[in-house]
């Protein structure tokens, strides 16, 4: 079932209320109905209703370019004009959405704060979601990044997997032809968008889930070990771990195949959290025994990386923003913000 929304339309004082830091009501609301509601920002910086309004040297001209009501901001000194702040678009399930909460400082929230006054991070996750059942949401999201009127769209980030990969809880699996498909058709689209045809696009897998080892193996004999760990195999917490790896891969060799377009990069994210908690642990990786797969001796994810086994905390997402926010300005340095 698709969660009802709160729609916050207006100028500045909307967009900019749903900054953690000054704690706006865009940013309260969001908190207070968290996992009922989703609060979209459809808050314009110098936006404003169908008036032209004076004031100081500042004059507000009505500009309809179609359906859409936009308003500019003109000095009267220099006759410049004040245009809409472009766009970044996170899209993706749960860890999209949630990734704006001051919290856990998700990678919205860090994009938000880097690019404060230069582009507007747009939320576009939607919890529990797999992208099949993204599929409208996303024809939504073109639709209006495409219209006459709309701000240019710098960075699409496309954050989606997880719940495809998933082989326990209720939402169904996607299969990787049918997922895969659904991944190379949001890039299509969005690359053969004449309206669109600057956008840079970053694909970021899955990350691992953290199956938490609890028992203790003292006592225990190799061939004990082995046995309990066969079992675990054949069990759907660990296939599912398995799986999201194969479907991070996957994702790679997509994000490969497309390079050639020089608009499309992969970040590889499963490995950056693994590489990043083994550091810090002090742990070389173990391909038969990965960090978080649940087989008996083999490392558990600490406190801090996940919330829930699941959803990213804020060691995890401190590492996505890192890694994301490196890969988008090396890979494109016009996306800067100092260079925006």
């Amino acid at each position: 079932m698709m969660m009802p929304e709160f729609v916050l339309f207006g100028d500045s004082l909307t967009e900019w209320s749903f900054d953690a830091e000054s704690q706006g009501f865009g940013f309260f609301l969001r908190q207070q109905y968290k996992d009922k509601v989703r609060v979209v920002n459809e808050g314009r910086y110098c936006n404003l209703f169908y008036h032209i309004v004076s004031l100081g040297s500042c004059l507000f001209v009505l500009d309809t370019p179609t359906s859409r009501q936009t308003y500019r901001a003109v000095d009267m000194a220099s006759s410049t004009v004040e245009a809409p702040l472009p766009e970044i678009v996170v899209f993706g399930a749960s860890m999209a959405e949630w990734s704006f909460e001051e919290n856990t400082q998700g990678y919205g929230w860090f994009l938000e704060n880097m690019y404060a006054r230069k582009a507007r991070v747009v939320n576009e996750g939607q919890a529990g979601y797999t992208t099949s059942r993204l599929k409208a949401d996303f024809d939504r999201i073109i639709d209006r990044a495409t219209s006459p009127g709309t701000p240019q769209t710098l960075l699409f980030t496309i954050f989606i997997g997880a719940n495809d990969a998933c082989m326990i809880g209720d939402t169904p699996m996607v299969p990787w032809p049918l997922f895969s498909a659904n991944i190379r058709n949001f890039l299509d689209t969005i690359l053969t968008e004449k309206a669109l045809e600057n956008t840079k696009i970053v694909l970021i897998t899955p990350p691992p889930i953290n199956c938490t080892v609890v028992e203790k193996m003292d006592g225990s004999t190799a061939e004990d070990i082995e046995k309990m760990n066969e079992f675990r195999r054949g069990a759907a917490r660990f296939k599912t771990y398995m799986n999201k790896k194969r479907y991070a891969e996957g994702i790679m060799q997509i994000a490969e195949e497309y390079a050639e377009t020089e608009r499309v990069a992969g970040l590889n994210f499963w490995k950056d959290i693994v590489d990043a908690m083994l550091e810090e642990e002090g742990q070389e990786y173990n391909e038969d025994m990965p960090p978080g797969c649940g087989l008996l001796g083999s490392k558990n994810f600490p406190k801090s990386w996940f919330t829930d086994g699941l959803h990213l905390d804020v060691k995890g997402y401190v590492v996505l923003s890192k890694g994301l926010f490196e890969l988008v300005t090396t890979k494109w340095p016009e996306l800067a913000p100092e260079n925006l």
